[in-house]
């Protein structure tokens, strides 16, 4: 199974970027982040269900869908969560011009009021999040992906691999998405559960 891990080398490039919390945190905190959305009746959906679980979370999101579902957007932070930059067009930062990156990131902070900025795809030029760092955006990566996203694993195996990753001060990514909501429907109330049963609270990312 390929894993969304950044090597240790990687990681010097992207100097005060947030990767997890395994070291200053309290022992019982979990931060689950979505990215992507919000989207109908999805997003609401997680919502609900955190809400039954009393878990808070951080959705990063993409400006263009904020346009189209403010009344979303509002009910996440109405509820209680924390929102972040995911860039205006879920843009790819090894495949874009530096001025063009930062502003589809900047045009996205026009509509979500947050310093907090993760790049999809995980994909950022050091120049790219050198100038954001600049401006004052703190970068967000993670510590496992979920897998949400890929229908061809089964829920047995991406369920194991998740439960394997979920510890103290551990950042996880989920989405708020069409293409993984298949997927994260049937999986994640299990997550939510097995989280309670550790007694592990979940977290917002602090701005």
């Amino acid at each position: 199974m390929r894993l969304y891990k950044f090597p240790k080398w990687l990681k010097r490039f992207y100097p005060n970027a947030i990767w997890d919390f395994f070291l200053n945190h309290p022992q019982n905190n979990i931060f689950l982040t979505f990215d992507d959305g919000p989207t109908p009746k999805i997003t609401e959906w997680i919502l609900n269900l955190l809400e039954e679980h009393n878990a808070k979370a951080t959705f990063f999101c993409v400006g263009n869908n904020v346009k189209k579902y403010p009344k979303i957007y509002q009910k996440i932070i109405l509820n209680g969560h924390a929102v972040g930059n995911h860039s205006m067009t879920h843009i790819n930062g090894l495949k874009t011009s530096n001025t063009n990156y930062i502003n589809n990131v900047q045009q996205a902070n026009f509509n979500i009021q947050s310093n907090l900025f993760r790049p999809p795809y995980g994909k950022i030029k050091p120049k790219q999040y050198k100038t954001l760092t600049n401006l004052g955006y703190q970068t967000v990566f993670w510590s496992f992906i979920a897998y949400d996203f890929d229908s061809t694993l089964s829920s047995k195996r991406r369920l194991k691999n998740i439960k394997q990753n979920i510890k103290p001060g551990a950042i996880l990514v989920f989405h708020d998405s069409k293409k993984a909501f298949p997927q994260l429907k049937n999986e994640l109330p299990l997550i939510l559960n097995y989280i309670s049963s550790k007694n592990y609270q979940c977290k917002a990312i602090k701005q």
